[in-house]
């Protein structure tokens, strides 16, 4: 494995809420602590959580201020009218640093870190973990898409998606987000949410892991619970995530979803810094998403052992391996999903056999470790280009 204690590698988020991309950095940050020098950039907006994090884990971090980009209109003027002075300012900050590598994380749209990196003269490398981009942000990143030294993909799909956008012949790298199959054991307890989990006993949980957002697909959720309360009657489906304000019209017309199908037994129940009591209890793990590309949270209830069925996005066929350790089925189509939920829920042998497998995928394929000496390589070549 390549070590370089004088390699420094900066992280640049424009996001400082955390989602998959900034769990995807701390699991690398914390798993390569030892191996190089490696510090993380974002916004003081919205990063406690954040900040939390890197100190629970004594990770180097620093705050800058920048904007984000969203739908919220005002939030849009904002970004745009400030686009250049942060570029201008982040510039200076890094260059001013003695980084070697800019590493762009959370995806094509994190434009300002591109531009800042390659105009402070350090190496860069992007990040991208998608595999859908409006129309308008996709010809950006094409355009701008050379600034890079080279590309780290999220999955398999994700270089096919962005393929025709790159044709600067530069490296390219498939690094599957990581998942700590230590702190994500089946052969362990994980306390909290004793409320909860009291309140399901005797149930059979059905859950996921996902913020509440239209790319998750959820509706598919609650069409799948609506066929299933008609052939059992001990069953909760549970989401895990936030809900955040620009979601709220979407988080409403799935309630209203709810009571048109006189489904009761679908559970909001908020974001959890540790999911790992919840994701413990769940008997069966679903995605119901139109859209993933390395979806951590799918790992996560592999490494714990769990039942997955999934739709067909990303590089999730890659391991959850159709009737192996769980099944695939096409976007939307509630009722195959339906049909696979309700064959692991009568199938005990079947059951034993899919955590399993899932178990052992993750460990083999997904681990953490894996990930680290892959971005460690990755790090080598473009350092030596």
């Amino acid at each position: 494995m390549y070590k370089n204690s004088d390699l420094r590698v900066l992280c640049f988020f424009e996001e400082g809420r955390i989602g998959g991309p900034q769990v995807y950095i701390l699991r690398l940050a914390k798993t390569l602590i030892n191996q190089i020098d490696m510090e993380l950039l974002f916004p003081v907006k919205d990063s406690n959580e954040l900040c939390q994090q890197c100190e629970e884990w004594e990770l180097k971090y620093k705050k800058f201020r920048i904007s984000r980009l969203n739908k919220q209109w005002k939030t849009a003027i904002e970004y745009i009218l400030l686009f250049i002075p942060e570029v201008i300012s982040l510039t200076y900050f890094i260059k001013n640093e003695p980084y070697d590598i800019v590493y762009v994380c959370g995806g094509s749209w994190q434009y300002k870190g591109a531009i800042a990196g390659k105009l402070a003269g350090k190496k860069v490398i992007w990040h991208l973990n998608d595999t859908y981009l409006p129309w308008l942000f996709r010809k950006i990143f094409s355009l701008l898409s050379s600034l890079a030294d080279g590309y780290i993909y999220a999955s398999e799909r994700t270089k096919n998606y962005y393929r025709p956008c790159i044709k600067s012949g530069k490296p390219e790298f498939v690094i599957p987000s990581p998942v700590d199959t230590e702190m994500f054991d089946p052969l362990y307890h994980y306390d909290g949410d004793e409320d909860l989990l009291e309140r399901w006993s005797g149930k059979t949980v059905i859950g996921t892991v996902s913020n509440v957002n239209p790319i998750k697909g959820l509706e598919t959720l609650i069409l799948v619970a609506s066929v299933l309360n008609r052939q059992f009657d001990n069953l909760v489906f549970v989401i895990v995530g936030p809900i955040f304000t620009s979601q709220q019209q979407y988080f409403e017309q799935l309630q209203s979803l709810c009571d048109k199908l006189l489904v009761d037994n679908v559970e909001f129940v908020g974001a959890r810094s540790d999911v790992r009591p919840l994701l413990e209890r769940f008997n069966i793990y679903f995605c119901s998403s139109r859209a993933e590309s390395s979806p951590i949270a799918v790992w996560e209830a592999m490494s714990m052992g769990k039942l997955i069925v999934s739709t067909n996005v990303g590089d999730v066929p890659l391991y959850v391996k159709h009737n192996h350790n769980g099944f695939i089925v096409d976007v939307g189509d509630s009722k195959s999903m339906s049909n696979y939920i309700s064959e692991l829920i009568t199938g005990d042998y079947l059951q034993q056999n899919f955590g399993n497998n899932s178990r052992e995928i993750a460990v083999c394929e997904l681990d953490s470790g894996l990930c680290a000496e892959q971005h460690l390589n990755a790090f080598a070549r473009i350092d030596s280009s």
